[in-house]
């Protein structure tokens, strides 16, 4: 009983610093965050309830930049989602050689410094840029500034974050047994019939991890859009990132304590949502 103890002490004693850690970066400043959404300013600091909550969702600007940060996701997530599996469904038949070398090839951009990332598209999308010049020389679109600049973020995003979705399903489809696959052929299934009884029930971890990941991608496009288009850039691409950031350039803690709570509600809620439904999946 002693030396049982004696390793749960040593356990807990390794663990200890990850604890620490955690605790000083992300606990109490979350904690930190909350009592600031229920004061009135950091001097007077008098308890307002959930007054500093109702002021930020009837604010224009919050209301804006959620309606793009949901319109962006929504779209950005599944699209990278699917092409990332459809690209790991073609890959996998092809040798192991050929499939490292199209790895290599498809992560290139998430190893590419955001520096260089955004001076490439800044020439490639902006009024004078590759694009203007091959497809509209006659009416040039300065992209990042009209109502195609969410799509041109969601390009971006997708080129950047596909690669590494691509790999996660790679991995996934290759722990599924090629044995399943046999079963459900003699058993009479169709190609389609064992993509989706055998391939999708047993990605459905994968699908979990990826979308995961997906969403924790979706916020730092914030980088490259503030590298392309500043502090305030088209009404379009104008997100809950821009909003917490000018707050807290504006030194209103309120307003963006409060946003940072109905941020992490909403990733709450659909992280929670989507691990019920991973719960609730049989496999054959």
């Amino acid at each position: 009983m002693m030396r049982i103890f004696r390793r749960e002490s040593a356990f807990n004693l390794f663990l200890l610093p990850s604890i620490i850690g955690l605790a000083v970066f992300y606990i109490v400043p979350f904690g930190i965050s909350v009592y600031y959404a229920l004061i009135d300013n950091v001097a007077a600091r008098n308890f307002v309830g959930v007054a500093n909550l109702t002021e930020t969702w009837n604010n224009a600007a919050f209301q804006l930049a959620l309606r793009n940060t949901v319109f962006f996701m929504g779209i950005s997530i599944p699209l990278i989602m699917v092409l990332a599996l459809v690209a790991a469904l073609l890959l996998r038949p092809m040798p192991v050689r050929i499939r490292r070398v199209f790895a290599v090839f498809f992560i290139l951009p998430l190893m590419i410094p955001s520096a260089s990332m955004v001076f490439f598209w800044r020439h490639l999308v902006n009024l004078n840029g590759m694009v203007n010049r091959l497809l509209f020389p006659a009416a040039p679109i300065d992209w990042l500034n009209s109502d195609y600049a969410m799509w041109v973020v969601i390009i971006i995003f997708v080129w950047k974050n596909a690669g590494f979705n691509m790999i996660l399903f790679q991995a996934g489809l290759d722990a599924i047994p090629r044995d399943y696959y046999e079963y459900a052929q003699i058993e009479g299934a169709g190609r389609f019939r064992q993509f989706r009884i055998v391939t999708l029930t047993y990605l459905q971890p994968t699908f979990f991890l990826v979308f995961i990941l997906s969403v924790v991608h979706s916020f730092k496009v914030f980088r490259e859009i503030y590298l392309l288009t500043g502090t305030h850039p088209h009404m379009r691409i104008y997100l809950l990132q821009h909003f917490l950031n000018n707050q807290f350039t504006n030194l209103n803690f309120q307003l963006m304590a409060s946003a940072s709570f109905y941020l992490f509600g909403f990733i709450f809620l659909l992280v929670a949502l989507l691990y019920k439904i991973q719960q609730r999946q049989t496999y054959i």
